[in-house]
């Protein structure tokens, strides 16, 4: 056995699969700066952090290391890159990588934190060189672009090829694009949009915004195919959506799964498995499907036996997120006494939606109906939306709207997103402000207090409401 072997087990490797990717993993450990040393503490972080008695967990942060070894040694076998930031219009992406095996599309950022990260726990030092390298800290600048521009300068993910900058969500995200454009020459396809619907739009939308956005798609595609040198499949959409159609369907299944009392699992899974479709359009995505439908037989067996991460009868929170770096911010909450059945990612996939047309004649308004057919492009409106929608659906007692303080669209919405979640469903709000990609500033000790406030006026009410 080599000095990693027993860390790779327990994110899901098998014996066969470690033997056919050892010169892959050891080289992307030597790149990495991960040594013997680094091991004991490694495999003490995960099981400490995540519930491996699931054998789709396990292989969930297998996905995620998979998707790390490719990353990693993309260029040296001779594939071209392209990084989109989180989240994004993922559409492209997913066309590039279903048009040629030789481009390798991937949010380099997510993959570094959910590895170096939650696996490794060794970000700090990715961070730190992105603060040291146009990305000071004390500017309120997101810590997702510290950790892209630090695994750069650090040599331990390529340079890309070309990166794909949408103003989706993250309106800023493509000013980190911008910085590698300003220090490396990388060429940029920008994607721009409007993000903020009028209130009471969603889930409607108007035909001019799918013709305007799928032309900036349209635009993007052509840059993309001039710098790679390859040529967009017509079948690319079609092939994309294979992926997605199971990993939705795994969603949905999830979602139903998740209205059992006890909560059959932590919010800290729930997190590797969401993130994962927004981060990866190759090996990391397939391998994360087939883990889920491990894991999903799993939980079908835990809401039988009434088994869960929480005592039955907890206080049920939506969550709209948990900790893409540090497990121990998200769990926070359960070890509060709170369980947590939905999220932002499994409210949208079980909110209002309005159906794509599917008429279109360009793959760029294909993918903008596509994407406007969902919450999030659609603003606050939209969120909140989906959250009333979440609180009928899994019968909850409150809400925890934990917003990234350094995020423009989240940090200002957040508390309008309060004040309306409480008037109109009566139930309390929580708007915790943290940072969901770096636990530096904001810990699981700096935040436990006001959690656990909240934990404890919820099941004071829930107490009161049964007598």
């Amino acid at each position: 056995m080599a000095y990693y072997d027993e860390l790779f087990k327990l994110c899901g490797f098998e014996e066969k699969e470690i033997e056919e990717e050892r010169p892959r993993i050891e080289k992307t450990l030597a790149r990495l700066g991960i040594v013997p040393d680094d091991m004991p503490s490694a495999q003490s972080w995960v099981k400490q952090n995540h519930d491996l008695s699931l054998v789709g967990v396990r292989k969930l942060l297998g996905a995620w290391l998979k998707e790390l070894i490719d990353l990693v040694l993309a260029k040296d076998e001779g594939k071209k890159v392209v990084y989109f930031g989180f989240p994004a219009i993922l559409g492209p992406g997913l066309m590039l990588s279903a048009s040629s095996d030789d481009v390798l599309v991937s949010a380099p950022d997510m993959v570094l934190d959910h590895t170096m990260g939650q696996i490794f726990n060794k970000l700090t030092p990715i961070l730190e060189a992105g603060e040291a390298n146009g990305l000071p800290p004390g500017h309120a600048l997101c810590s997702l672009w510290q950790a892209k521009i630090g695994g750069i300068i650090k040599g331990m993910v390529p340079m890309p090829d070309l990166a794909l900058a949408s103003s989706y969500f993250c309106d800023m995200g493509s000013k980190a694009d911008d910085l590698v454009t300003a220090l490396y020459g990388v060429p940029v396809a920008y994607i721009d949009g409007v993000m903020d619907s009028r209130w009471g739009e969603y889930p409607r939308y108007l035909p001019q915004r799918v013709s305007y956005l799928g032309a900036q798609i349209n635009q993007a595609l052509k840059k993309s195919e001039e710098v790679l040198g390859i040529e967009v499949a017509p079948d690319a959409w079609e092939k994309s959506q294979i992926d997605s159609r199971g990993y939705i369907n795994n969603l949905l299944k999830l979602l139903d799964l998740m209205r059992a009392d006890p909560v059959p699992i932590s919010v800290v899974e729930l997190e590797l498995l969401e993130a994962l479709s927004g981060s990866s359009t190759g090996r990391g995505i397939r391998e994360g499907i087939k883990a889920m439908n491990i894991l999903i037989s799993e939980l079908e067996e835990r809401v039988k036996a009434g088994k869960g991460v929480t005592e039955k009868g907890a206080p049920r929170v939506m969550m709209a997120s948990g900790h893409t770096s540090d497990p121990r911010v998200t769990s926070l909450v359960e070890d509060a006494g709170l369980a947590v059945p939905l999220t932002m990612v499994l409210a949208q996939v079980g909110g209002p939606k309005h159906p794509p047309k599917k008429t279109y004649s360009t793959p760029g308004e294909t993918i903008a109906d596509h994407e406007l057919a969902s919450g999030p492009v659609h603003g606050t409106d939209a969120m909140i939306k989906m959250f009333q929608s979440g609180a009928k659906v899994m019968k909850l007692d409150g809400f925890i709207a934990n917003y990234l303080f350094n995020c423009r669209p989240a940090s200002l919405t957040s508390h309008t997103q309060k004040e309306y979640l409480e008037r109109t469903t009566g139930l309390p709000v929580l708007a915790l402000e943290t940072d969901n990609f770096d636990s530096r500033t904001y810990s699981a000790e700096s935040l436990r207090t006001k959690v656990e406030t909240f934990a404890y006026m919820l099941k004071k009410r829930k107490e009161a409401s049964r007598n």
